[in-house]
């Protein structure tokens, strides 16, 4: 039975060996938030209508409920309140709020995901501008983000099948994507000011029973969280500038 067990425990640990990649496609498809108006004409004819400064409502969607730790940090949301300091000290918004979860109705209900368990998907822009407007917000920022990882195993992973190596020996690889996506909407008429895109990229490598895939989602992250703080901030003062 022992060595039944040492068996299979090296097949699962050495069994992948070679990196996947990823499917960016496939990611941009989860991230997307697609347009909900259907009469093409109807889009045609909105018109821009904020005000300068203007009240912005930001919601952050969380891809996945019920995991096993959370999509956003404290201190990730706390990113984006920084990066809408910035952008009240330069003028461009009076104020900000962020939408809680309780305020939204939400009319989908959440779809069952073998990996993660449930998985809630983003509510339509119809519902979020009624949130948004409820906190008396002109215009409305939606943030979705999305993850994937990639793990396999090197040379060193042979040492695996003493047991002891898979916690110490650095034989596995985990390589992390996060992708962010942010679109600007007009609470009133839902038209559309904006849209940025980021991504981010980490590795890191240890021990298979050691080495945390979060950890490496964790920091992918914070490189695509900084790249779209920071390209955010500089299309909405563009767009505060060449607003009459």
């Amino acid at each position: 039975m022992k060595y039944l067990l040492a068996a299979i425990l090296l097949l699962t640990l050495t069994g992948c060996t070679m990196s996947r990649g990823f499917d960016r496609n496939v990611l941009r498809e989860h991230v997307s938030q697609p347009a909900t108006a259907t009469d093409i004409q109807a889009v045609l004819n909105l018109k821009p209508q904020l005000p300068y400064p203007f009240k912005l409502a930001i919601y952050v969607h969380s891809p996945e409920l019920f995991q096993r730790k959370p999509f956003w940090t404290e201190l990730e949301k706390n990113s984006l309140q920084n990066t809408a300091a910035t952008l009240k000290q330069s003028g461009v918004i009076s104020d900000v709020v962020f939408i809680a979860d309780s305020v939204v109705q939400h009319d989908s209900e959440p779809r069952f995901n073998l990996r993660t368990g449930l998985h809630a998907p983003m509510p339509r822009v119809s519902e979020l501008r009624l949130a948004a407007a409820r906190y008396g917000a002109d215009a409305l920022l939606t943030v979705n983000g999305i993850s994937s990882t990639d793990r396999y195993n090197n040379v060193w992973s042979l040492s695996y099948w003493t047991i002891v190596g898979a916690y110490f020996v650095p034989g596995t690889h985990s390589d992390a994507l996060v992708m962010i996506s942010g679109v600007l909407w007009d609470v009133r008429n839902e038209y559309l000011y904006a849209t940025e895109e980021a991504e981010g990229g980490a590795q890191k490598r240890g021990p298979a029973l050691v080495l945390e895939d979060v950890d490496v989602i964790r920091q992918a992250k914070q490189v695509a969280l900084t790249e779209f703080n920071h390209n955010l901030t500089a299309r909405l003062i563009r767009l505060n500038g060449n607003t009459p």
